[in-house]
């Protein structure tokens, strides 16, 4: 059984890649403004539509899925216990060494490394990562690592969104489900910050 550990205070907003777990370089939290109450689009380029707006139907769950395989943090559909069936944004945990890595999926046809960006309220900064499809489900995702103080920061904002190297806004995560978001996924903040606690009491390495 894995032992708990302490998790670490989220101040602020988000800064989700990171410093402590192996990263390219480029480090420094983002230090945006206040959050605000998300009410309409965040900025991007003309032409990002909608394909998926899962918001008002999914939220969050961890599942500790005890070594050979890695604990996981996943958006689930509303109810759904399975984090190997999520909506497509997940994060691992390598139980090991307890290294996360975050999974941004739907990016089909996707392959090499990309500069994606990252918002939460009004600052942005870069994250660096590649793309990999997961051999079990054949799904490609935008990989990059976090840190567990990045994590559970990720639940503050009442928005944050993922903006790709192509200036689409891929991924959005929303507190108010009834908000008006442009990008092509938009999901919930629902049960997040209860999921990364547990997540992170089951990456505990031993």
């Amino acid at each position: 059984m894995f032992s708990r550990i302490a998790l670490i205070s989220a101040i602020g907003l988000v800064a989700v890649a990171c410093a402590s777990n192996p990263a390219p370089a480029g480090g420094g939290a983002v230090t945006p403004d206040a959050a605000p109450s998300v009410t309409s689009a965040p900025a991007a380029v003309a032409g990002t539509a909608t394909i998926s707006n899962m918001a008002a139907s999914t939220s969050w769950w961890a599942e500790e899925k005890l070594i050979p395989e890695d604990p996981a943090l996943a958006l689930v559909m509303t109810g759904g216990r399975d984090t190997d069936k999520n909506a497509g944004f997940f994060a691992e945990c390598n139980a090991a060494n307890g290294a996360i890595t975050m999974h941004l999926g739907k990016q089909a046809g996707r392959t090499g490394n990309a500069t994606f960006k990252v918002r939460a309220g009004a600052g942005t900064r870069d994250i660096e990562g590649r793309f990999s499809t997961k051999a079990s489900t054949n799904e490609t995702s935008f990989t990059f690592p976090v840190t567990s103080a990045d994590l559970l920061a990720m639940g503050q904002p009442d928005m944050i969104s993922f903006v790709s190297d192509r200036g689409e806004v891929e991924w959005a995560l929303v507190k108010n489900t009834a908000a008006q978001v442009q990008a092509k996924y938009v999901g919930s903040l629902t049960g997040f910050g209860a999921a990364a606690s547990d997540f992170l009491n089951y990456c505990n390495p031993k």
